[in-house]
């Protein structure tokens, strides 16, 4: 738990997310851009990672660079540089699983036990949602 406090609870720091951004782009440069699409550039990273910790951009970057980017429902195209959107997620996508194992731990530590549901007793979802689903496909 010592370990994974400090990732899950990590407050942002956008000059470190950015300056990991900036190693990102440098893997994968970009044809020659001006100064004002350069800056407009880097202020929708910013703002599209101002609220997450400057760790999980890290990471995030790793997992693009790697090609693990299954959490992504899109199907990007990883010869170019990940999206401010497509990067965010990757971000949060780590940093849930950080809160997660924390609230699991925590609850481990208090005694609670994690509570297991096996299929035959979950309730069936609702059929409205098969049909949302129909539409988005």
């Amino acid at each position: 738990m010592d370990e994974v406090a400090p990732l899950a609870e990590a407050k942002p720091d956008a000059v470190v997310a950015l300056a990991q951004v900036a190693k990102l782009l440098t893997v994968f440069p970009a044809a020659n851009i001006d100064a004002a699409v350069a800056k407009v550039r880097r202020e929708a990273y910013e703002t599209a990672l101002e609220d997450v910790p400057a760790w999980t951009v890290a990471v995030a970057a790793k997992r693009w660079i790697k090609g693990e980017v299954s959490a992504l429902n899109d199907k990007p195209n990883l010869s170019f540089p990940p999206l401010p959107p497509q990067l965010r997620a990757l971000a949060v996508d780590e940093w849930s699983k950080a809160r997660a194992a924390l609230w699991r731990y925590r609850r481990l530590m208090d005694g609670k036990t994690e509570r297991v549901v096996p299929l035959e007793d979950r309730r069936p979802l609702p059929k409205e949602w098969f049909q949302c689903l129909k539409g988005m496909a």
